[in-house]
């Protein structure tokens, strides 16, 4: 058992915490994984950005208000960052963090 999981059994929590529930904006999230977040550059990966985002959505209508597109980008930002800090075994994971 992980360090994580037998701190969440002394307190009484799951062992295996589930994924937090989304009340609004499940179409954001749903839209980035059609697109795909990340984009290999040849060296690694780096987040999907508005010469990927942009043809996607004028090709799908997923969305229209320009606030959502920034929104998309800045997920796909978000979702590198979180994988790449997921690589440090001491990193506090998302669903812990404050």
């Amino acid at each position: 058992m992980g360090l994580l999981a037998e701190r969440a059994e002394k307190r009484g929590e799951p062992v295996e915490p589930g994924l937090p529930e989304i009340d609004a904006g499940q179409y954001l999230i749903d839209a980035m994984m059609a697109l795909g977040p990340t984009r290999s550059n040849g060296m690694g990966e780096e987040p999907t950005d508005w010469h990927i985002i942009a043809p996607f959505v004028q090709a799908t209508g997923r969305l229209s208000e320009p606030w959502e597109l920034e929104t998309l980008a800045d997920m796909c930002r978000a979702y590198l960052t979180g994988r790449n800090e997921g690589d440090n075994p001491l990193c506090i994971p998302p669903v812990e963090r404050g």
